[in-house]
């Protein structure tokens, strides 16, 4: 599993790969995280949040996840420490972490949305491989 910001004119571009889907899902949870909050150390998850979406393919499925994970972060103060999920015809499960804490999070960029342009969801060699764009 593995992300990297890709160059990008105007907005965050990032590349994330992984063996399957839902580790997939969780790499892109946690390279927006990543975007938001900077690079930030793991702790003990001290909250736990369902998280739930839907899509009509794999492509919507992603962006409605990653918006409902943005909505997540903003509205309760949460740093991911764990995202755990299941797919199939939709996405559920549980995002565990911390409450912000500007000394140890406050490294990243205020993101958006998220974007479908530029878009790409592809089953490769070795897993999966998202690229996708966050609105800054």
């Amino acid at each position: 599993m593995v992300f990297e910001e890709l160059e990008h004119t105007a907005d965050v571009r990032m590349r994330i790969s992984a063996p399957d889907l839902p580790s997939l899902f969780s790499e892109s949870g946690f390279a927006l995280a990543k975007t938001l909050y900077g690079p930030y150390h793991f702790e003990t998850p001290a909250y736990s949040f369902p998280i739930e979406a839907e899509g009509k393919d794999p492509e919507e499925l992603m962006v409605n996840f990653l918006s409902e994970l943005l909505f997540l972060f903003e509205t309760e103060y949460l740093v991911p420490q764990k995202i755990t999920i299941s797919i199939d015809s939709s996405v559920s499960g549980t995002v565990e972490g911390v409450l912000f804490d500007r000394a140890k999070h406050a490294g990243g960029i205020g993101v958006k949305g998220i974007s479908y342009s530029g878009m790409s969801l592809a089953k490769t060699d070795t897993g999966y491989e998202l690229i996708i764009i966050f609105d800054i």
